[in-house]
């Protein structure tokens, strides 16, 4: 997931559940050229999304088979790619991507500064610069900033 502002996350609802894969057609996804003019996932120039995976919805990688990595694009949505996952730690380790993170997840921290974001089922799964554990619409409950 592009780094998003916690609004913007919101905003971003169908890169959860109830949206439909483009398995049928993967147009969708070669259609979006990145910053580097790349074309693929619109999401940081990776080639491999282009190799294929399940294109089963998802929110985290951990919706994924361990293969795949949640790749999400502000105009497909969120969908399991062939592709290595991130390694960042939730309200810890900073992103620009959600390709940076473990979960998948880049949202707003403190002074704007944008932090990997995980799953979280109360308060005190989250920490660090992300203490609030959030329900967000269809991308489901994560760890978020102070407002």
């Amino acid at each position: 997931m592009r780094a998003l502002g916690l609004f913007a996350l919101v905003s971003l609802a169908a890169c959860g559940a109830g949206s439909t894969s483009p398995a049928a057609s993967d147009a969708a996804y070669d259609t979006v050229a990145d910053a580097s003019g790349e074309v693929g996932d619109g999401g940081g120039g990776d080639s491999a999304v282009e190799a294929g995976g399940s294109h089963a919805t998802c929110s985290f990688n951990a919706d994924c088979p361990a293969s795949e990595r949640c790749a999400c694009s502000d105009t497909t949505g969120c969908f399991c790619e062939t592709g290595a996952r991130g390694a960042g730690a939730c309200g810890v380790d900073a992103c620009s991507s959600g390709n940076d993170c473990a979960s998948a997840v880049c949202v707003e921290g403190p002074a704007g500064a944008f932090v990997c974001s995980c799953a979280c089922s109360g308060n005190a799964d989250c920490g660090g610069a992300l203490p609030l554990c959030t329900a967000i619409a269809y991308v489901g409950t994560i760890c978020v900033r102070q407002p």
